[in-house]
């Protein structure tokens, strides 16, 4: 089933995959260079911030480019109603010596390093009026793992809280570039937004073309049919062609339309739509058909999760001939109000 657009005076836009929204979760200061974040609402239901991602905060126009993120496994252990005695602790059935109640955090970091599903350099450990804060880090970083703590050793029995606070499977901390600078200190619980790098190009001629591809299933008993099944899903293809007035970029760096599709040049570090870092490179395709009467609904439509096959046309002319696979099965359409702020917000 084939579906062809002409694209004449449409807008035509190349995106890199990842976008959403987040909140500050700290309190910062002028020359901060890291903050942690919570209620995190990322394409494609992701929990984890690629670096490179860009964003801004709420009532700062500044862009920042993220460096660096941290979602490793993090525990607190309060002993603040224990008195006396000593306490061990668990990772994957390995189990340490006691701990004494008012240990220093440096004594419990070496007696969980000594662990051999831990190891030296794999887990911090601070102090805070008698709790002490537990993260995984080195080769134990940005993955899940548990502990247990057994308390029957002090006094009061088991008069220990042990909480995991995060659960290294979601972005609670980034490091990003440039430094806050003062007088532009986001709040705590202001709002994040991630926004995609993009090419776009001011169309004059051209046209779109998808085709939906089906793979029924026919069962047969003994010969006769005996009934139909939808099948696998099967990949769209998608092919465009065009010729454009005028092409521009989100960035500083203008890559070109083929270094934005193949993730090379000044678009090497472009972020994969792919839902998987394994999956190969794949970018969203968005075609805007705005019609130049107010009065009528614009037309959005996006091609997610885009591999291209083959990629050819002409710098000098303009010219820009594309065909590839979307891994969806389908194009989604929007019919926005007619202003730029409606149509700017779709993506995911």
């Amino acid at each position: 089933m084939a579906r062809r657009k002409e694209l004449k005076y449409c807008t035509f836009e190349i995106l890199e995959g990842f976008d959403g929204t987040g909140a500050v979760n700290d309190t910062l200061a002028a020359a901060a260079t890291d903050m942690d974040v919570d209620t995190l609402v990322l394409a494609d239901s992701r929990t984890v911030i690629p670096v490179g991602a860009r964003f801004t905060t709420a009532g700062i126009a500044t862009v920042r480019t993220v460096t660096a993120t941290q979602y490793s496994t993090q525990y607190t252990l309060n002993l603040s109603a224990s008195s006396a005695g000593t306490f061990t602790v668990t990772h994957e059935a390995n189990t340490t010596a006691g701990v004494a109640y008012d240990a220093s955090a440096a004594t419990l970091q070496t007696a969980l390093e000594g662990l051999s599903s831990i190891g030296a350099g794999n887990v911090t450990v601070t102090l805070n009026t008698s709790v002490y804060t537990i993260t995984f880090a080195g080769d134990l970083a940005n993955s899940a793992q548990t502990i247990t703590v057994d308390g029957t050793g002090l006094t009061a029995s088991n008069s220990h809280v042990l909480t995991q606070v995060h659960d290294g499977t979601t972005t609670w901390n980034i490091t990003f570039t440039p430094a806050i600078a003062t007088g532009s200190v986001p709040a705590d619980d202001a709002v994040i937004t991630f926004y995609p790098r993009k090419v776009v190009a001011s169309i004059g001629e051209g046209n779109i073309e998808h085709t939906k591809n089906k793979d029924p299933q026919v069962d047969l008993d003994r010969g006769t049919i005996s009934g139909a099944r939808s099948g696998n899903d099967v990949p769209m293809d998608v092919s465009f062609s065009f010729i454009y007035d005028w092409l521009k970029s989100s960035q500083a760096d203008s890559p070109t339309v083929d270094e934005a599709l193949e993730q090379e040049g000044e678009a090497a570090d472009w972020i994969s739509a792919g839902r998987d870092p394994c999956e190969a490179y794949q970018v969203t395709l968005k075609v805007i058909d705005k019609p130049p009467c107010g009065s009528e609904k614009a037309e959005v439509i996006l091609y997610k999760y885009f591999l291209p096959r083959s990629v050819n046309g002409s710098i000098e002319a303009a010219q820009v001939n594309v065909t590839g696979v979307c891994a969806a099965t389908k194009p989604v359409l929007y019919r926005p109000t007619n202003n730029d702020d409606a149509i700017d917000i779709i993506y995911q």
